[in-house]
């Protein structure tokens, strides 16, 4: 037991009561006023020269008597100074005694840590304002835990292999706040693995204009410092896994990828990856066969892109690296692009290509208008024409049939219903195409009676 000096600058003076009060004293077990620690239990101790105790254990002002109890255990709950009165009687005389006690929160300690290369770590520990002496770092390896005391430098642990670990750190009250304490939340650590090369990444053309470079790393912990693209032997470093290359357009060129981690090892250059080109062929459609990928083409997709720029139809080609447009479409002026998918799911889309289709008219050389149900008109067909006229001459230039709608079919009669007899006859077929473009058409087709 300690007597307790009242004399401090916030606790009440003997004289604040009267001039008959005295001083008393009191004690904590186990303790001396000065230090707690947030929940644990105090217990007073009442010399035998103090009778009638009784304990005011947050005083503020002379009202707070009124708060006066005979509990002699107490328990602060809240960090922060708070003052302990203690009213009684001394040789029969009313007596104070009055202490400070400094309660420290036994909250859980939070840390912080960061990776040092290869597989060390550095735990940096929260001490503010809490009621720890030391702190046991556990690294989570099997080992005994590492004694922190506060103020001395920030602890760096170094593992004997790479692993995913658990650390956690343990509060612990020293001197009179021994046996206060608290575990911490658990963290991971995971040490820095030596690099691995690059299995995902893909070139692709931005905004039908520019090579755009990604980069995607599967293990997304990893603690990469830079992202090198290699060109032509040259390579560049940034610091993002993307980057478009502004220097070339709409041809085919190939990119390699690498990086480098926080301690400046760096994986081997990707296997080359490559933009898809594609051209008109001759109204076929051709594109380069490079894969975009580090891993080859799973298969292309040609999309038919509409006149705000959005795709309107998806054709499945499979491995193809060439392919015949839709002769069902009928737009004579299409646009296409090509798009490439890995088998991670990525995509790279190529430039996309114009194709004015060629306008196309079928004539057949013979018919047969016999009425059996087989081939008995005279029937024209074609693609891409907007408007046309038909006219069939006999041998003597006389004209035999006129239409003025082309893709109206003759029976094989003449201008007044008759039919006309076999033989070879003269046709002349006008006719203009969606783009306004003007054609002329001239052959004979055998009437077979």
């Amino acid at each position: 037991m300690v007597v307790v000096c009242h004399a401090t600058a916030q606790c009440p003076t003997v004289s604040n009561f009267g001039v008959r009060w005295v001083d008393g004293a009191f004690g904590i077990a186990g303790t001396e006023v000065g230090s707690q620690c947030a929940g644990r239990a105090m217990v007073m101790i009442t010399p035998a020269t103090v009778t009638n105790a009784r304990y005011i254990y947050d005083y503020k002002t002379l009202a707070d008597t009124a708060k006066a109890t005979t509990a002699t255990t107490h328990a602060y709950n809240t960090p922060g100074p708070y003052y302990i009165v203690q009213l009684g009687t001394v040789n029969g005389r009313p007596s104070m005694a009055c202490g400070l006690v400094q309660v420290f929160a036994t909250s859980k300690p939070t840390f912080e840590i960061s990776a040092g290369c290869k597989i060390s770590v550095q735990v940096k520990i929260d001490t503010r304002g809490l009621a720890y002496g030391r702190y046991l770092i556990d690294y989570g390896d099997g080992r005994p835990p590492q004694v922190y005391l506060p103020g001395q430098p920030t602890p760096v642990y170094t593992y004997t292999t790479n692993n995913n670990y658990q650390i956690k750190v343990t509060g612990e009250g020293t001197g009179s706040l021994q046996g206060c304490g608290a575990v911490s939340d658990v963290k991971i650590f995971q040490s820095l693995k030596a690099p691995t090369p690059i299995a995902n990444a893909a070139v692709t053309l931005s905004d039908n204009q520019y090579p755009r470079v990604t980069v995607v790393l599967d293990d997304t912990a990893r603690r990469v410092k830079n992202y090198i693209f290699a060109k032509s032997g040259t390579e560049l470093v940034r610091s993002r896994p993307v980057w478009t290359d502004s220097t070339v357009a709409q041809k085919q060129i190939c990119y390699q990828v690498a990086y480098s981690d926080v301690c400046d090892s760096r994986v081997g250059l990707s296997p080359p990856l490559c933009t898809i080109y594609a051209e008109n062929d001759g109204g076929q459609l051709r594109w380069s066969g490079e894969s975009p990928f580090v891993t080859p083409v799973v298969r292309y997709v040609v999309d038919k892109i509409g006149a705000e720029g959005r795709v309107t139809e998806s054709y499945e080609v499979g491995k193809a690296t060439s392919w015949l447009s839709d002769v069902n479409d009928p737009d004579q002026t299409v646009s296409y692009r090509v798009r490439a998918v890995s088998d991670a799911g990525l995509v790279s889309v190529s430039n996309v290509v114009r194709i004015v289709r060629t306008t196309q008219l079928y004539v057949p050389d013979a018919f047969s208008p016999n009425n059996d149900q087989v081939n008995d008109l005279f029937e024209l067909k074609g693609q891409f024409i907007s408007s046309g006229q038909l006219t069939v001459y006999d041998r003597w230039g006389e004209v035999v049939y006129y239409s003025n709608d082309w893709r109206k079919s003759w029976d094989g009669t003449d201008k007044f219903g008759k039919a006309i007899g076999g033989g070879i006859y003269g046709y002349r077929v006008d006719y203009i195409d969606l783009k306004k473009n003007t054609y002329v058409k001239t052959g004979n087709v055998h009437v077979v009676r």
